[in-house]
């Protein structure tokens, strides 16, 4: 079968554009995470690691809307006799569509729209398909990126597809070539991951496969020990997560109840099967019903599964709404990992490659077994999976796609971004004899305005400016880069924006005292909005929040009247925080109506408006459509019973105390437009 092009019609709302201000990754400890007596000595071996808040040198894709439009959106097919896989280039590669051609039906999740929402490391996110996420804990940061594609052919004739690019927060090298040729009833993926650097780096990579939510859908997997979350550290947005180890048929959170089945779970839930070593193929399904089913398997690196279902109680239902489309939406993951759980870190030594083939295709179970004890049942399924995919086809194909990795691309589907390009350049500027992965190409052609400033820095030893002050279209945090952008700063003497840089590399590398000084340097060339609210991050990371206060002020002062939202937010944020609620709200008021009327300000201001007592402008945040919720985020919810405690108060004659507050959570459920609770 050949590949094709094709364009996908469908309603939705499309990114409008990047937050300009860099997001600095946490500088403490991560302190959400805990587990209890259950965990065995081995379950405790990384935990908690390289989970804390990170997402520089990308810029947070915060800008889109709920107001849906007819969208054009790139899709490339991949086809044989039995399957029809469509990919969004466009979009991290997603696999939005695999459809079994000899049963007539869909196998995954196929969202009807694209709605982002703020789910994933740079916000927005959408629903359904496959996603592949790399580089760090979450939602990977091409899940609204393009990658690179291409097509290629194998030894038999078969076209097969190649997506690729450079991950620059771990400074790794990645590609995925899909495999479908004449025959075959799986999809086969072969994922290569590539550290060329001398020293190890962090690695994380999770393949989500969201699969349709129907009653009596069950989920099984090689065993029956898992890690889990309790739900009541889930259910406030800084509450501590505590996880847990127990047998499926036990599990503490779910008591009495069968957890093989989403559809049993009355708050959002996730489990980690930990799949013991000597499975040497490991593999998750889902089955319905009627026992039709969708499975995948993989090789023994891609060792762990995992569960994951929004709920069956009010927050969870709307989540799956507000992801698609009113009872359109309702989905469940099963995962596949190379840690045994999300927040169990993981490095990749220094020049070398992890590479595993995974396999995705569908089933059909005996119904009259399927609904049986789930070791029984699970053993059965597990039966028509050995017999759709034997674990010694599994390796041998593996072997086949292995040795076609580093094939070169034939011809270019869709590009990527053009930081491996310039990548490449930094490289040969500096006399680095390594050359780019083989198998991967970044043309000099998809060098663009983003790479322009880092491009003149390895060519001229000077950073280009567009017109005016603005020169942050894109950031640069690679150590590798240091000495470069250090030297251009030294040749400056009226531009501060080489300092800029230089001081956001150094911050986020965790030299903040350097990364201050620099600042405090490109101030004396010319005071910046930028500088003085870098400045404050330092402060604030520090603990000085009055000291960071003040320089935020100095930051909107220099935007002058015609501030950016970004920047408007982070102080008013920082207002409310130090209980000044009145110059928080004064501050607001005298915002153009323009950036006022932006949702993340008007909800920023409400922690304003609440401490005011200003209830009419509450009851309107509280109705207005919201876009920009985040996953587990309870901000809003929190408002609401506090706003329903005090009218209570009122009515009795009594003052607020948390006798009231709890009887206001069990009688007064917010209203559905902001109930996104995870329990």
């Amino acid at each position: 079968m050949k590949i094709r092009s094709e364009i996908l019609k469908i309603q939705g709302a499309p990114l409008e554009g990047e937050n300009p201000l860099p997001l600095f990754r946490a500088t403490d400890t991560p302190g959400g995470l805990a587990f209890d007596h259950t965990f065995l000595p081995e379950d405790t071996i990384r935990f908690g690691e390289e989970t804390d808040f990170r997402v520089l040198p990308y810029r947070m894709q915060d800008r889109y809307s709920r107001n849906r439009r007819p969208l054009e959106l790139d899709v490339l097919v991949l086809e044989n006799e039995f399957l029809k896989a469509l990919f969004l280039p466009g979009y991290g590669g997603r696999l939005i569509s695999l459809f079994d051609k000899e049963q007539g039906k869909e196998l995954l999740f196929r969202n009807p729209v694209f709605q982002p929402a703020n789910l994933a490391i740079r916000n927005a996110w959408f629903s359904g398909g496959v996603e592949w996420n790399i580089g760090w804990f979450g939602h990977t940061v091409f899940t609204c990126a393009p990658l690179f594609f291409a097509r290629l052919t194998d030894d038999e004739g078969n076209e097969f597809l190649r997506a690729w690019e450079y991950e620059r927060m771990n400074r790794l090298f990645f590609s995925m070539d899909f495999h479908l040729p004449r025959g075959e009833r799986q999809l086969g993926v072969h994922v290569r991951i590539i550290n060329d650097n001398p020293g190890e780096e962090p690695l994380y990579w999770w393949t989500n496969t969201a699969v349709r939510e129907e009653d009596s859908l069950r989920i099984f997997s090689g065993t029956d020990q898992v890690l889990y979350i309790k739900p009541e550290s889930n259910a406030r947005e800084n509450s501590v997560h505590e996880f847990g180890r127990a047998g499926l048929g036990a599990l503490p959170s779910l008591p009495g109840k069968d957890p093989s089945y989403p559809e049993n779970f009355t708050f959002s839930s996730e489990y980690f099967f930990q799949t013991p070593l000597e499975d040497t193929a490991p593999w998750e399904a889902a089955v319905y019903g009627d026992g039709s089913g969708f499975f995948e398997r993989s090789t023994p690196t891609l060792r762990y599964r995992k569960m994951f279902c929004w709920g069956r109680h009010p927050g969870g239902r709307h989540w799956c709404d507000y992801l698609s489309e009113p009872s359109r939406g309702d989905y469940v993951e099963i995962q596949a990992g190379l840690a045994p759980s999300q927040v169990h870190g993981l490095v990749i030594s220094g020049g070398s490659e992890v590479r595993f083939s995974q396999f995705f295709g569908s089933l059909q179970a005996d119904p009259r077994r399927n609904g049986g004890p789930w070791d029984t049942a699970r053993d059965h399924v597990l039966g028509r999976i050995d017999e759709a995919l034997p674990s010694g086809e599994l390796e041998r194909r593996h072997d086949r796609f292995s040795s076609l990795a580093e094939r070169a691309p034939e011809e270019i589907l869709h590009s990527g971004s053009g930081w491996g390009a310039l990548e490449g350049r930094r490289r040969r500027a500096v006399g680095d004899p390594l050359p780019l992965p083989a198998g991967l190409s970044f043309p000099d052609d998809t060098l663009g305005a983003e790479q322009e400033p880092w491009l003149s820095l390895v060519e001229t030893g000077v950073m280009t400016c567009p017109p005016g002050e603005e020169c942050a279209a894109s950031w640069m945090v690679d150590p590798a880069w240091e000495s470069l952008v250090r030297q251009a700063a030294g040749k400056e003497k009226r531009n501060p924006w080489p300092l800029i840089h230089l001081g956001v590399l150094l911050h986020e590398n965790r030299r903040s005292e350097e990364a201050l000084e620099v600042w405090q340097r490109s101030l004396s060339l010319k005071a910046t909005p930028l500088a003085w609210r870098n400045i404050a991050m330092v402060l604030k990371a520090w603990g000085d929040e009055d000291q960071a206060l003040n320089a935020l002020r100095r930051a909107a002062a220099l935007e002058g009247s015609a501030p950016g939202e970004p920047l408007s937010r982070e102080l008013i944020q920082a207002l409310n925080s130090r209980g000044r609620h009145e110059e928080a709200w004064k501050y607001y008021s005298c915002l153009p109506r323009e950036i006022k009327e932006q949702e993340k300000l008007a909800v920023a201001a409400a922690g304003a408006a609440l401490a005011r007592g200003d209830e009419e402008y509450l009851e309107e945040v509280f109705r207005r459509p919201l876009a920009y919720v985040k996953e587990g985020e309870t901000l809003l919810v929190d408002y609401w019973y506090l706003l329903q405690a005090r009218r209570l108060a009122r009515e009795r004659g009594i003052e607020v105390d948390e006798a009231l507050k709890e009887e206001v959570r069990r009688t007064c459920p917010p209203p559905e437009s902001i109930d996104f609770m995870m329990a």
